[in-house]
């Protein structure tokens, strides 16, 4: 497969343009006679503004010489610095009728993980791609993906719980324990516990991330 190479574009986070070839066509909601004909195998990358994710990961699309999906595939930078993109619950509908393949720093594993059982039918999360995976894990994982095909992850990661999410959430946005908890009619000191649970998942304080 003929991967474009990486040259700066003018982007923003509402658009992307497919890897696979050369003509860069946009993501499918704005299709072009050029992208119909196209024989390139089409995935995309976003957000567009991370060149050493873009410079390292087209690497592994080198070998992709099959593709018997008809959804485009798109690689999610889902690092710590997009966190308040995928706090929101219809993040997923920006990406519809996608299969998603979620690049994860460590600190946002747990919740990558989460997001991974909770796609939705418009939008599969096919993978993914953990701070610590090998090479070969992650060449084995693309290439599922491009076969239609879903790797789990494995049950030693860490993930957040849906209770675990929702307080997240919460915490992340600058509410206060004892507000979520009078609202959530819980004591307090089960708010603290399930933070500090959170966070020894995440492997770093809330407020890290929030600041």
């Amino acid at each position: 497969m003929d991967i474009v190479t990486i040259r700066h574009i003018e982007h923003n986070d509402n658009t992307m343009r497919c890897y696979g070839c050369m003509n860069k066509c946009v993501f499918p909601s704005f299709r072009t006679e050029q992208q119909g004909e196209c024989n390139g195998s089409e995935f995309y990358i976003w957000p567009e503004n991370n060149s050493f994710l873009i410079e390292g990961i087209l690497q592994y699309f080198n070998n992709i010489t099959v593709k018997i999906i008809s959804q485009p595939i798109v690689v999610i930078d889902f690092n710590y610095k997009n966190i308040n993109f995928f706090l929101t619950n219809s993040w997923l509908d920006r990406f519809k009728n996608a299969r998603l393949i979620l690049i994860t720093d460590k600190k946002m594993a747990a919740i990558a993980h989460y997001w991974f059982y909770n796609d939705t039918s418009e939008t599969i999360i096919s993978t993914v791609i953990f701070h610590d995976d090998i090479i070969d894990d992650i060449k084995f994982k693309i290439r599922q993906s491009f076969l239609g095909k879903i790797t789990r992850p494995s049950e030693k990661k860490a993930k957040l719980s849906a209770n675990e999410y929702a307080l997240f959430s919460e915490l992340y946005k600058g509410q206060l324990p004892k507000k979520i908890a009078m609202k959530n009619a819980t004591n307090v000191k089960n708010i603290y516990a399930m933070k500090i649970r959170i966070e020894n998942k995440l492997g770093v304080p809330i407020s890290r991330l929030a600041s």
